[in-house]
């Protein structure tokens, strides 16, 4: 059983017994610690260093995670709705000008462009010295979950378990919680608490019916460079990077810092294959996964992964597999 569907049966949805209004907190420029509920310290704190802003940045499945960071300080802004709680263990976390500590049963809403911790180089744990935290990430049209832990003999965050969710009802359902606890409004509190409770129920029923794609785009791992001059490596890794966009042979020479001849001779040394023949098989790969784990569209897939158009992706998956992308999927979900 997935540590995230054990936690929905074991304790989020079983708090939903309790007054769950007193368990949300919604970050905001100014807050107060009259406001917060019991057991949560807030304290002042100013955010260190510069704030950098991010051109052109984006994650895999052309999702814009970053549109500001404070490298010193470690945080970020996004333009994503996201709430997070603790599964176990107490966190630190930094949030705006303030730090907040808290513990179990509390569901802290970020809205965007909101500073907090930045993936995985800023460890939250509190005095406990570990803190397993559940991440809940609005995505256009989808929600992103995932487990993070951070732990003091580490010095990094880790990603436990990451899934995307595409369905509707449950993107709405998370989108209008977010936008009830934000405005703030009457019974705000009680309102939320209701949408919250209905969509961890419906959470639980996609992640049982393994509705879901694993991992999702946010905290997607990344090939492993093996050392510096691992040149395969850094180069699945920018392909992974821009794998929505129309990667030309010109545009990665340029941006892995080589010219087009340099470029070409190194894949070919480092790979066996020319570039546009690496470039094919990575896509038709993460086409397979998408068409085996996931309900999405051909046309969708074929965006997703930078096909200029469906038919284009339709006979590339064709050329390349000897199925076209509906008998595939047909194929694999027998």
């Amino acid at each position: 059983m997935s540590l995230l569907l054990k936690s929905l049966d074991s304790k989020l949805i079983s708090l939903f017994q309790k007054n769950m209004r007193e368990h949300f907190i919604v970050a905001r420029p100014k807050m107060s610690v009259a406001s917060m509920p019991d057991g949560v310290v807030l304290e002042r704190r100013k955010i260190v260093g510069p704030r950098v802003i991010i051109k052109n940045r984006r994650h895999y499945g052309n999702v814009r995670n970053l549109i500001a960071r404070w490298p010193e300080a470690g945080l970020g802004e996004s333009e994503n709705f996201k709430l997070v709680c603790v599964l176990e263990g107490t966190c630190d976390f930094p949030i705006g000008n303030y730090g907040l500590k808290f513990g179990e049963g509390i569901f802290l809403i970020i809205p965007p462009r909101t500073p907090h911790p930045e993936g995985v180089l800023l460890p939250y744990h509190g005095n406990n010295g570990f803190c397993d935290m559940l991440n809940i990430l609005l995505h256009p049209q989808a929600v992103q979950c995932y487990i993070t832990r951070s732990r003091q003999e580490d010095d990094r965050v880790r990603f436990i378990e990451n899934y995307l969710f595409k369905n509707v009802r449950l993107t709405t359902t998370f989108a209008l919680l977010m936008e009830e606890m934000v405005e703030d409004g009457d019974n705000s509190n009680s309102i939320g608490a209701d949408l919250l409770g209905a969509f961890l129920k419906s959470l639980r029923r996609e992640i049982a019916e393994k509705h879901y794609i694993n991992p999702g785009p946010v905290g997607r791992p990344m090939p492993q460079r093996k050392e510096s001059g691992d040149f395969k490596a850094e180069l699945l890794r920018y392909i992974q990077a821009h794998v929505n966009q129309q990667l030309t042979l010109e545009g990665v020479a340029r941006g892995m810092h080589l010219s087009r001849s340099q470029f070409t001779c190194r894949v070919r040394e480092e790979t066996g294959q020319s570039f546009i023949e690496l470039l094919t098989d990575y896509r038709i790969s993460e086409a397979k996964v998408l068409l085996r784990d996931s309900d999405w569209t051909i046309t969708a897939i074929a965006g997703f992964l930078g096909f200029k158009t469906p038919a284009y992706f339709y006979n590339v998956f064709k050329h390349v597999t000897g199925e076209t992308p509906g008998e595939f999927r047909k194929t694999k979900n027998k």
